[in-house]
């Protein structure tokens, strides 16, 4: 009788996450395939067991109250944890298989992504990846409440809870269009104050990087025309010739190699940053997420030896 009762439980939390992501009881219904009126039964049913109203039925659709709001994210970790049960207990002993949520920055998506899938299609057939990309501020947040598997993360400060496996040192250029900037192949780190520069806003890691290294280093602020917390349109308006920014050379690859993108290494001091693979120190790692970590590592390595990444393996601990 518990285990019909479980069973109940864990297909209303399906149910309830179901009609949110969809937006309305109709589109979950159609989306499950499942009757509306038993849809709703189930979540009315939650909602008595837990004592609140986690949705507000409105004509158009469902909105979260405060109470669902809180909830979800529980129910999806609840959900998530189940399923690594299922495949750590499936895969023993046989073929590697499951999902892994993987979380990259968004710098490293368009150097990293391709490949990466690539090769796991290979090598790794009956494990399904699902990329999430973001920056690391968000990254950690995802995978502190299970979302994510693992992330790479930029230089983190805080390791509590983490186990941090190092993978990549990146140097920092500063962007330009061709046709503006200086004419040096290199601008000192003393210099960057006097660039115009769309940057990512505060919640970045290489914002925070940027931010200390200039203050140590000349006790002066960089000077940010606008802070632009997407990568896309940062490059658009460098590419306008209406100012710069700061990036590695990695996330501006393909305007690098189609000439539209120029980028000066910043020296005196370098700049660098430091990536790592990392994951919870709590939770047990399945199979396929230990095959996915070793499976980034060596896509990264064949990267920097073939020259298509220009950063450099981290030095082992």
């Amino acid at each position: 009788m518990k285990i019909l009762w479980l069973a109940m439980d864990v297909r209303q939390l399906r149910y309830f996450i179901s009609v949110v992501e969809a937006g309305s009881f109709t589109a979950a219904s159609h989306r499950l395939r499942v009757a509306q009126p038993a849809l709703s039964q189930h979540v009315l049913s939650l909602e008595k067991e837990l004592g609140t109203r986690l949705l507000q039925r409105e004509a158009r659709g469902v909105r979260l109250t405060d109470s669902g709001a809180r909830f979800i994210e529980h129910a999806r970790i609840v959900l998530r944890e189940l399923e690594r049960a299922r495949e750590a207990a499936a895969e023993a002993g046989g073929e590697i298989s499951g999902r892994v949520a993987i979380g990259l920055p968004t710098t490293v998506t368009p150097i990293l992504a391709a490949p990466l899938l690539e090769m796991a299609l290979t090598s790794l057939p009956r494990v399904t990846l699902h990329l999430l990309e973001s920056h690391s501020g968000f990254l950690r947040e995802w995978l502190d409440s299970s979302r994510l598997d693992l992330a790479l993360l930029f230089n983190v400060a805080d390791a509590d809870g983490l186990d941090l496996q190092p993978l990549v040192v990146e140097t920092l250029h500063l962007i330009s269009a061709p046709q503006i900037g200086p004419k040096a192949e290199t601008v000192t780190l003393a210099q960057l104050h006097t660039f115009d520069l769309f940057l990512a806003s505060q919640s970045h890691d290489l914002r925070n990087t940027l931010d200390d290294a200039i203050f140590l280093t000349t006790k002066r602020k960089l000077q940010v025309k606008a802070e632009i917390d997407s990568v896309s349109t940062i490059k658009q308006m460098v590419m306008s010739g209406l100012g710069y920014t700061i990036l590695p050379s990695a996330a501006i690859q393909a305007e690098l190699s189609k000439g539209l993108l120029s980028a000066r290494r910043i020296v005196r001091p370098t700049l660098a940053r430091h990536a790592s693979i990392a994951t919870l120190s709590r939770r047990p790692k399945t199979r396929a997420q230990q095959a996915v970590a070793r499976l980034i590592v060596e896509t990264t390595n064949t990267l920097i030896d073939r020259g298509i990444w220009s950063a450099k393996r981290a030095p082992i601990a």
